[in-house]
């Protein structure tokens, strides 16, 4: 008997080949055309071609066509087929597939839910093994790319992570890949190939209590550490608050702590990575833990050093771990005080115990904090003390100086230099300035010792808006009175003829610097005004109109945006803190130089107040103005005297 077994199979395969190959030939008519197609229902061309070639070489090859699309007999079949049901030999994959977001998905009837073909393809499915497969390592973020790359149906679809797939590209799982390494984690390796379940389930292998095994199925001896650690076991526990593998690594772009952007880079570790939960009071009193040890790192020259750039310089990760961080009091912790002097001794030499403990996040209630703080305390009154003493003593000093200078004007020969319309507004700009810079900082920087001292003296955000407000609007009046005075004030004629910029500003200006490097003895024969006075006034006509046109904007930001474009509103709030900034600086560093640091106006230049200017001050600094009034005043005179003259006559 058995010798007739063989001959009978070899028959019962011989006719099995012969009808698979009788039916490929019987399809191969029609779909084995390359034009051959059909127009869908939303009037497209659709291509029914089959390589047989590429049939062939799929893992289906040995089957024939009706082995899936099992209706498809009769010459001609039916013009709608039935969808091909892979269950009917994969029902295990089938099953599983059925069981994530993408199965019930597509059970549902979403039309963009992906179906096994969206993966393996159709007519070509190759092993996953075969390097050409879609579903090979290598090429799984482009088959997935499909639909959660940029643009793809899972954004419509409300998958809130940006970018996975360019993310996953550019980290070393990604890049390893693409380099060929099929060992490297794939998409398949944390999402599971057809079981695909969401973050929030669970079973699934990326969920929060899952991740770390999952991660330990290549990080095998980091996972364990992990585990035993504090962080791992409160995240056993179901505490939500704990970190797990990509909330430090990152979920998509993994990179080596190597790399300069990498969160668990040692110049990112403290600030990026460990400081968003450390630097939150409320976890920390949560758990028991330091009130800021973040603030008390960033204060140290450890932090300190860090943020300079120091490769080397003690991180968080360099003294409680980096995988295995552990509770103080745990024996195993590298922060226990009994292992504190093998932690510091990886950068310190000669570490004795007495040296660990000089030199870490002290709790509020020991020694050390409770002395700091006292010393603190006594530090910033003998400062406030000293340093007050000494600026009340030295503003005595500088106003005795200030108002000699006052004094000894009067008793001078003087000429006018400014009318006191001109003086009203300079102290009607100076003093809304001053007002201006104050109050607005003061918004820019309300945690500033300055702007807290002001809080607690009433100054409050009310009242700050409000003077800010009213200062702006002081300004703006003395602008427009100023426009009024230069158009139509007799004393201002001429006014606006002499602030206008010239050719002789570039040849004075070039004189000038060359007479205090030491290059000429020439000095500038500066007229009414010279270059730093026309530079410091159109400077004052920019900033103004910058400053009233941002302002008024971020005054009525809803009139603004009714008749501007949306985005004025910010680009105005940059303009004006940025235009503030260059303004106060500008009136620091170079009006107050002339204004008062000059050597020849210390210690204040009075013109800007009085008006006047004592004559040996205008011949020395203004020679070409001087002549100029000096000739006017002899003519005047002349022409007095010949008046005066003619009227005695005919007397």
């Amino acid at each position: 008997m058995n010798n007739m077994r063989l001959p009978v199979l070899t028959l019962i395969l011989f006719i099995a080949t012969f009808r698979t190959a009788s039916a490929q030939n019987t399809c191969s008519t029609c779909h084995g055309e390359k034009d051959f197609s059909r127009t869908t229902a939303a009037g497209q061309e659709q291509s029914l071609f089959v390589s047989d070639s590429t049939f062939q070489a799929s893992v289906h090859g040995a089957l024939d066509c009706m082995s899936c699309h099992t209706d498809a007999a009769g010459e001609p079949h039916a013009e709608k087929l039935a969808k091909v049901n892979c269950g009917a030999c994969h029902e295990d994959v089938a099953t599983l597939f059925s069981k994530g977001i993408h199965g019930k998905a597509s059970l549902a009837g979403d039309k963009d839910a992906p179906t096994c073909a969206s993966c393996h393809g159709t007519h070509d499915i190759l092993n996953s093994v075969n390097p050409k497969a879609t579903t090979n390592p290598i090429h799984l973020p482009q088959t997935c790319g499909k639909c959660h790359g940029s643009g793809g149906v899972a954004t419509a679809h409300g998958i809130g992570i940006v970018k996975p797939i360019e993310k996953f590209e550019k980290g070393v799982h990604g890049r390893a890949l693409a380099d060929g390494n099929t060992a490297a984690a794939s998409c398949n390796t944390c999402h599971e190939s057809h079981r695909l379940l969401p973050s929030s389930d669970p079973r699934s292998p990326i969920s929060r209590a899952n991740l770390s095994n999952t991660c330990g199925t290549c990080h095998g001896d980091v996972a364990q550490e992990f585990n035993q650690s504090a962080h791992g076991v409160a995240l056993a526990r179901g505490v939500q608050d704990v970190p797990n593998c990509s909330y430090c690594h990152g979920e998509h772009e993994i990179l080596s702590p190597s790399e300069p952007a990498s969160p668990t880079s040692v110049l990112n570790v403290a600030e990026k990575t460990c400081a968003p939960c450390h630097g939150l009071p409320r976890l920390n009193e949560k758990y028991g833990l330091l009130p800021d040890p973040v603030a008390s790192y960033a204060a140290s020259y450890h932090g300190l050093a860090s943020v300079r750039g120091s490769k080397v310089a003690a991180n968080c990760t360099s003294c409680h771990g980096v995988h295995n961080i552990m509770a103080q009091s745990n024996p195993l912790s590298t922060i226990h005080p009994a292992n504190l002097p093998q932690t510091c001794g990886k950068c310190h030499m000669n570490v004795t115990a007495a040296f660990a403990q000089s030199y870490i996040h002290a709790s509020p209630t020991s020694l050390a904090d409770k002395y700091s703080a006292i010393i603190k305390d006594i530090y910033i009154y003998l400062i406030v003390a000293v340093i007050g003493g000494m600026l009340l003593h030295n503003f005595v000093i500088y106003l005795s100086y200030a108002w000699a200078k006052y004094r000894a004007l009067k008793l001078q020969k003087t000429v006018q230099r400014f009318d006191k319309q001109w003086v009203v507004q300079h102290v009607s700009i100076f003093v809304s300035f001053t007002t201006l810079v104050i109050t607005g900082f003061a918004l820019k920087f309300p945690k500033a010792g300055w702007a807290r001292f002001l809080t607690s003296l009433g100054f409050n955000e009310q009242i700050r808006s409000i003077s800010h407000r009213v200062a702006a609007v002081v300004m703006l009046t003395a602008g427009v009175y100023h426009i009024l005075y230069l158009l139509f004030s007799r004393s201002a004629k001429g006014e606006m003829k002499n602030l206008l910029p010239n050719i002789n500003d570039v040849r004075h200006f070039i004189i000038n610097m060359k007479h205090h490097l030491g290059l000429t003895k020439e000095k500038p024969d500066f007229d009414r005004y010279g270059y730093i006075e026309k530079a410091e006034y159109w400077a004052l006509v920019w900033g103004t109109v910058i400053m009233a046109l941002t302002g008024f904007v971020l005054w009525f930001p809803t009139i603004a945006a009714f008749f501007l474009p949306p985005w004025i509103v910010k680009v105005s709030e940059t303009i004006h803190y940025y235009e503030a900034w260059l303004a106060t600086l500008a009136i620091a560093f170079y009006h107050m130089f002339f204004a008062i640091f000059h050597p020849e106006d210390y210690p204040i230049n009075l013109a800007g107040f009085t008006g006047k200017m004592t004559e040996e001050e205008a011949k020395e600094r203004y020679p070409a103005w001087y002549r100029r009034i000096a000739h006017q005043e002899a003519q005047q005179r002349d022409e007095h005297k010949w008046g005066l003259g003619e009227s005695s006559q005919k007397k």
